[in-house]
């Protein structure tokens, strides 16, 4: 499993924890790196700029510093796609997407989108929940009772199975959201793509 950390909120949940706990690899985006550090983590990578990568870090992990100055990419697609190069084939975990300034986890949850594009195993985890990119079919075994949203990026045909709210195709942002799991075993259905977040127990 590869995680990339980005330079939002660093995980504090036992949830979103166990994914660096158990990553094959570490990707950090830039200033990220610090954070990873500081709890105890050893980033294999980190790509950005390096103008927010703090002294210490980057003398320890001078040899693990990719620098890519454009600017027409945030570090987190260039995270994703430095670790494409470096041949990860594996499962993708989006660690620290969230949690600041809203427009940048807005852009970092649109940019999911693409991601899945190019690599079909990519999810984004949240101490509140997981992000999941789907194209026609999802299916996922969750908790009865827990908190399903979903986003339209021009999908139609919607069904689901096991959630409590029937769906339809909707194109508001807000109306696929709110949705509730009344038992283990979901699925959503439709023609196209869309985003289904899983929320976490309280």
């Amino acid at each position: 499993m590869t995680v990339i950390l980005a330079s939002g909120l660093f995980p504090t949940t036992l949830h979103a924890l166990q994914y660096l706990r158990e990553a094959d690899f570490i990707a950090c985006c830039d200033g990220a790196a610090n954070a990873c550090v500081a709890a105890g983590f050893h980033p294999d990578v980190i790509v950005g700029d390096g103008d927010s990568i703090a002294p210490e870090v980057a003398a320890t992990f001078a040899d693990r510093i990719v620098r890519i100055s454009e600017q027409e990419t945030n570090d987190l697609s260039k995270t994703f796609h430095h670790c494409l190069k470096l041949g990860r084939r594996d499962e993708y975990v989006i660690l620290g997407a969230t949690g600041r300034r809203e427009d940048h986890a807005l852009a970092n949850l649109a940019l999911l989108m693409d991601y899945a594009e190019e690599h079909r195993e990519v999810i984004m985890v949240s101490d509140f929940g997981t992000f999941y990119p789907c194209r026609d079919t999802k299916r996922l075994t969750v908790g009865v009772g827990q908190e399903i949203s979903i986003w339209n990026f021009g999908a139609s045909y919607f069904s689901a199975e096991g959630l409590q709210y029937p769906l339809y195709d909707f194109t508001k942002l807000w109306q696929g959201t709110l949705n509730v799991a009344t038992r283990p075993d979901i699925a959503v259905h439709a023609k196209g793509t869309f985003l289904l977040y899983v929320a976490q127990p309280d």
